[in-house]
């Protein structure tokens, strides 16, 4: 059965090929204006559907490189530089070890090692201020406490309730020299029975004790409002078996300045050490220097431990100098709440496993399933010992000082002519026995500048390790970068391919459809312009 055209369907038809054609020209004008392929998921699902996984894959990409990796290298560098810092303060070239190395020489006078001493104080206050660098306001060696320094930055009046873990590993002995009266004789008293000491009478002690991280503990300079006297902090000194679970003490043998078998003494005396020379059960606190000085029998017997017997130091301390190192990123410690009656609890971990590191590691994303550690940890760099090293050098180059300087006002007494008899004697017996003193005390400070020179390198040491685990650290990093820079030029490459149009294809499509389109319009103008009848005749 024949069909029938009518002059309308070809109208119809003509226009709507013309429509089609102008789509298809709208469609690659976009193309041309964009530079995509597609404006919408559904001119090409297949398309839409892989530019959705290729850019999820490029986003990720771009966190990693330009963000996460670059604010690692941030950290990295900061810290690079701070560790630095710390080598130049430490170094045996022209910071403290040198400064110590100097003083070690048997040339120097006791004026001579007093101005380096007040060099290294400089050094120590300077060491400890680099412990507070920040990366945009978050300090380096905090842990994850990134909103506090490691030092107190100012005086500060707050209570912690802190906890020392130790081992017998960590008693050290030190040198006492007993001089009796002789640090304060003085032309006016060197006749007073009172001040009768001999050479006879200056001795050297080795005393063993822990060196607390703190001194000055409180309770020392308070009053009790009841009976008017003057009370000791609570101390306490443990050891023995502690629970895993709890953190508590199972089976411990407990000295206390509660129960009385813990004595305190406020100032570094010499009846605070001579208390626990002549007393081998006793365990002496000295306030002043934050020494836990043990008798020889409980000395033996703490020595007589196992190396992983915990011993634990706890006290309280709410008087806080500028530059002292915070407890809480070094101890287990409590802090009373600024405003609400609590308690805040810090490394809590450490009671329950003192072997555990406990260390904060703050670890960047810079790919899937990827991390790197970009923190070095207080611990790792900074330590106590530094800061006590120094102050106990000073009080042993003071007291060297002092017994110097009373000899010279004897000498002068005795070189006057103004004393005779038994005056002269006595003076000359008091020589006698500064001169044993001294002689004890620059060996005393001579002895521990060697010591010091001992430590330092261990300080070093740590400080170069540090160096080199930061620089390692960094130089993966850099590995990492590189792979990172090179998957995002391959991803955005595919994301190119499978998205960009191909400007020299479109130009050539929609040069080809415009003539298409002319071509086509006067056609269908010739079309419109004659009827059925004209086919007809």
């Amino acid at each position: 059965m024949a069909m029938r055209i009518t002059t309308k369907m070809m109208q119809n038809t003509s226009l709507r090929n013309l429509n089609v054609n102008k789509q298809h020209q709208e469609q690659l004008t976009n193309q041309m204006a964009t530079g995509k392929k597609i404006t919408r998921p559904s001119d090409d699902p297949v398309t839409a559907i892989r530019a959705l996984k290729l850019n999820a894959s490029l986003d990720k990409i771009d966190q990693y490189y330009e963000r996460n990796a670059k604010d690692a290298r941030s950290w990295l560098d900061l810290t690079d530089k701070a560790i630095d810092t710390v080598a130049g303060i430490l170094s045996a070239d022209s910071g403290m070890t040198q400064l110590i190395n100097q003083a070690a020489n048997d040339y120097n006078q006791n004026k001579d090692i007093t101005s380096i001493v007040k060099d290294l104080v400089s050094l120590a206050e300077e060491y400890y201020s680099v412990g507070n660098a920040d990366s945009a306001g978050r300090s380096l060696f905090t842990g994850y406490r990134t909103d506090l320094p490691l030092t107190f930055i100012a005086d500060k009046t707050e209570t912690y309730k802190i906890t020392e873990q130790f081992t017998n590993l960590d008693m050290d002995k030190m040198t006492f020299v007993g001089t009796g009266c002789l640090k304060e004789l003085n032309e006016g008293n060197f006749n007073d029975p009172a001040n009768d000491t001999t050479e006879y009478d200056v001795t050297t002690n080795d005393i063993y004790r822990f060196r607390l991280a703190y001194n000055d503990l409180d309770g020392v300079d308070q009053k009790d409002d009841k009976h008017g006297s003057t009370h000791v902090p609570v101390i306490t000194f443990e050891y023995g078996e502690f629970s895993k679970e709890t953190g508590k003490p199972v089976n411990t043998t407990k000295y206390s300045t509660e129960n009385g078998t813990i004595q305190v003494c406020k100032e570094a005396n010499e009846d605070a050490y001579m208390k626990v020379v002549n007393d081998p059960d006793a365990v002496i606190y000295i306030a002043s220097t934050g020494e836990l000085l043990l008798g020889s029998k409980v000395k033996e017997t703490v020595a007589g431990l196992t190396h992983d017997t915990e011993l634990r130091i706890s006290y309280e301390k709410s008087n806080w100098k500028k530059g002292d190192l915070d407890p809480v990123h070094y101890f287990y410690a409590e802090r009373e709440h600024d405003i609400q009656e609590r308690w805040l609890e810090y490394n809590e971990n450490f009671l329950k496993d003192p072997t555990a590191s406990g260390k904060q590691i703050i670890e960047y994303d810079i790919g899937n399933n990827q991390t790197i550690r970009v923190n070095t940890t207080a611990d790792e760099l900074f330590t106590h010992d530094v800061g006590r090293d120094i102050d106990e050098l000073n009080r042993m180059v003071e007291d060297s000082s002092t017994i110097q300087a009373n000899l010279k006002v004897i000498e002068e007494l005795i070189d006057s002519g103004k004393y005779e008899g038994d005056e002269l004697k006595k003076l000359e017996l008091e020589q006698a026995a500064l001169k044993k003193a001294d002689t004890y005390c620059h060996d005393k400070v001579k002895n521990r500048l060697g010591e010091l020179l001992t430590n330092f390198s261990g300080y070093l040491e740590n400080v170069n390790n540090a160096t080199t685990n930061c620089g390692s650290r960094g130089s993966c990093l850099t590995l990492i970068e590189n792979r990172l820079a090179t998957s995002q030029t391959n991803y955005k490459e595919l994301v190119s391919e499978n998205e960009d149009a191909d400007y020299a294809e479109l130009t050539v499509q929609l040069s080809s459809v415009k003539m298409t389109y002319e071509a086509a319009l006067s056609s269908i103008s010739y079309v419109m312009q004659t009827s059925l009848l004209d086919y007809i005749r």
